[in-house]
């Protein structure tokens, strides 16, 4: 009895949302979607099998398993549900909401037959793997636990239609800011600060916490050109805090000096900031924005900080979602 409620609860709950989320599709097309909804919740696995086994469907599980694979194969389905996604959830976007843009890799090292499966890196180990990349976007907010969901898309470097990893990543960026009217503030991990996307974010007008190499050649405060590492080791770190971060369920202290140096990039007018962070490692926490800031004042360098490590709380829902889907 407890469960049969249950099930009703969430079969309630998900056809409330799947009837605004599959506003565009054809009747057959939605109600598949609502059945994969709450068959992926039913289950918390992503399997076929898994799924219609718990719609429990007074026919052959075989036929069931057949009908959703038919149905999944329907081009309609990403090409009107990923732009609904992002529509829903743009009232949730604030000015100052953190959109926290992250390519992870999903691992597929026992699959053989899945279709244009590539060579990715595992963000953890560094181990290369058979599997697919996945561009996401979560909006979130500094002094919140609320997350909201925006754009998840996997993508692969063999398929036919692959142009590159930056045209992905701006492809999301370009669906997302014309929904949000330029809201938001992008928090982005190593490797978007690369010339082919801070660029273009420039070009764009969209404002950024961007976590550096250290590699990038910029012009400092003297006009001098040299790399990110070698101002961030000149940058005066006259600012402190301590934040404690739970990882595994385990609290961990961090004593930080934090400072700012103003830099441009080469050829751009633009002022940028970088904002150097040191005690979480032994190399200091490089991040670059074109937020307003103030050298000496911790309050507004402290907030780029912030907005930067908003991305760990959704880093640990990805990961969650991970090991209780089963995703790989």
């Amino acid at each position: 009895m407890h469960d049969s409620k249950i099930r009703s609860r969430l079969k309630a709950q998900l056809t409330k949302f799947s009837s605004e989320f599959c506003e565009g599709l054809t009747k057959p097309l939605a109600g598949f979607v609502a059945q994969m909804l709450f068959g992926i919740q039913s289950s918390q696995d992503v399997k076929l099998s898994n799924i219609a086994r718990s719609l429990q469907e007074e026919i052959s599980l075989i036929r069931t398993e057949k009908r959703l694979s038919r149905n999944l194969k329907n081009t309609e389905l990403e090409k009107e549900l990923t732009p609904q996604l992002v529509r829903m959830g743009s009232p949730r976007v604030q000015p100052n909401t953190v959109l926290a843009l992250d390519l992870s890799d999903i691992r597929k090292e026992y699959a053989q037959k899945m279709e244009h499966l590539a060579t990715v890196r595992d963000g953890s180990t560094g181990e290369l793997h058979l599997g697919y990349w996945l561009c996401d976007v979560t909006g979130a907010e500094v002094n919140s636990s609320e997350i909201v969901p925006l754009y998840q898309k996997l993508f692969s470097v063999e398929a036919k239609d692959f142009t590159s990893e930056n045209a992905e990543i701006l492809e999301a960026v370009d669906l997302i800011r014309a929904q949000t009217q330029g809201r938001g503030i992008w928090a982005i991990d190593r490797g978007g600060d690369r010339k082919r996307l801070l660029e273009p974010l420039l070009d764009r007008g969209e404002r950024f916490v961007i976590r550096s190499t250290g590699k990038r050649t910029v012009i400092d405060r003297r006009k001098l050109q040299g790399s990110v590492a070698e101002v961030a080791g000149r940058c005066r770190l006259s600012h402190q805090a301590r934040i404690i971060k739970i990882q595994d369920g385990q609290e961990k202290a961090y004593d930080l000096r934090y400072g700012a140096e103003p830099i441009r990039l080469p050829g751009r007018a633009e002022q940028l900031w970088l904002v150097v962070i040191d005690g979480f490692g032994e190399v200091p926490l490089m991040l670059l924005t074109d937020l307003p800031v103030t050298a000496k004042d911790s309050q507004s360098l402290w907030w780029v900080v912030q907005i930067y490590l908003t991305r760990w709380k959704i880093e640990e829902t990805f990961r969650f979602i991970k090991q209780s889907y089963n995703l790989e």
